[in-house]
């Protein structure tokens, strides 16, 4: 009998299991914002997207996808900017949007409200419409919440310099992800 109960509890605990995880995934992990204005269609505080703002655009500078061809950006994006550095003119996409990302675990604040975790700066598609993120990856179609790792602000450490056409098809991180830059 204490066999088949282990099996049981076995059982229920691999069916209780992604249901539970399904639940958290359908949380929204951040919202996509085409700018401040956004956050009150959005019912996003206004101080904390203002902030996730300035968060974003400053991440921006940094972390921007450079391209050596300003047709091959413009094929992408549509309007690039020139950026130059150290020594070299490469080509930068504006910042088409920001990703609002939500503090994890409870992070809600006295009123119930989400406590949000910082800005990421989005580049929008020229093809497709839709916003991608620093390392090329889409975020989403169009403004909201966004779910998953959709919603992670987490952004490369250094810019990525695309060396073909087609953002993120053959990009070279100048740096690696995650490290902390020097």
């Amino acid at each position: 009998m204490k066999k088949r109960s282990s099996n049981l509890r076995l059982t229920l605990m691999a069916v209780a299991m992604p249901i539970g995880l399904a639940a958290c995934e359908s949380e929204p992990t951040g919202v996509v914002l085409n700018s401040i204005d956004d956050c009150r269609s959005q019912q996003v505080d206004v101080a904390q997207c203002e902030t996730a703002y300035r968060d974003a655009v400053a991440k921006h500078a940094q972390v921007a996808p450079r391209y050596e061809d300003a047709m091959q950006c413009e094929s992408d994006f549509g309007s690039c900017q020139p950026v130059r550095e150290e020594g070299r003119t490469y080509y930068s996409p504006p910042m088409g949007g920001f990703l609002l990302g939500y503090a994890l675990a409870g992070g809600f604040s006295n009123t119930g409200a989400r406590q949000v975790a910082g800005g990421a700066p989005l580049y929008r598609d020229y093809r497709g419409g839709g916003y991608r993120n620093a390392g090329g990856d889409a975020v989403s179609r169009q403004t909201g919440p966004v779910t998953g790792k959709r919603g992670s602000i987490a952004t490369p450490a250094r810019a990525i310099t695309v060396s073909r056409a087609g953002f993120g098809s053959r990009a070279a991180a100048r740096g690696t992800f995650g490290s902390r830059g020097s």
